[in-house]
């Protein structure tokens, strides 16, 4: 018997982090984790705090602190590439409430796709508050897209239902978070705003866990499938 479907979730990355207020982004050390208590054990999840470690709260205060005057062209790139890596991602993750088949993949897209949409809107706030004090938005250093999701790829997957989305969801998105460490941990071989630095490594600490989590799902679904 098929597994019940969650409803769709028509909000999108705009509307979707102002409706959470940056809610999602804990108060939590930047190198720490925490499982939640309905989890079972091996579930956690990382949700980095702002530049400045400041976390939001949920009457509207601003979540990013303003830009250090320490930060450097690597630190721009960063986040303008992360942002847009994480704009993929919450558009795969938000096909999955319609989509997928597996209970467990569907809720932990949803986390994604929560979780994400508020982390771009604070990195983009960061962003545009640096334009905003004075800081340049030009800058001649290039950060390349690693595990990018192509637009074909993301078509497809609207199309799909069912284990066929399952499958195409953990493929990719795994090899998009991936991308995601590699992007941290080659911003953290620069120099930079040592806070931006915190922040590339909570964000490379909480997609590395969430890889482990899919491939988890992965050989579930493989095992049951034999």
């Amino acid at each position: 018997m098929p597994r019940p479907r969650r409803p769709a979730d028509g909000a999108g990355l705009a509307g979707l982090a102002a409706l959470t207020g940056f809610a999602v982004l804990t108060a939590l050390t930047l190198s720490a984790c925490t499982t939640a208590p309905d989890e079972p054990a091996g579930t956690a999840f990382v949700t980095p705090s702002p530049p400045g470690g400041s976390s939001s709260s949920a009457d509207g205060g601003d979540a990013a602190p303003a830009p250090d005057e320490d930060a450097t062209a690597a630190d721009v790139a960063f986040l303008e590439a992360m942002v847009a890596h994480h704009e993929q991602a919450v558009e795969l993750a938000g096909l999955a409430a319609a989509r997928a088949a597996d209970v467990e993949l569907a809720d932990l897209a949803n986390r994604m796709h929560v979780t994400q949409a508020a982390e771009a809107a604070s990195m983009q706030s960061w962003l545009e508050r640096r334009i905003r004090d004075g800081g340049s938005a030009d800058h001649d250093h290039d950060v390349t897209m690693r595990g990018e999701i192509s637009r074909s790829t993301l078509d497809r997957a609207a199309e799909l239902d069912g284990p066929a989305f399952d499958e195409l969801f953990l493929a990719v998105m795994v090899a998009h978070h991936r991308g995601a460490v590699e992007m941290a941990e080659a911003r953290l071989a620069e120099a930079g705003d040592p806070a931006l630095a915190r922040w590339a490594r909570a964000i490379a600490t909480a997609q590395a866990l969430e890889i482990d989590r899919m491939l988890d799902i992965k050989a579930r679904l493989s095992d049951s499938g034999s």
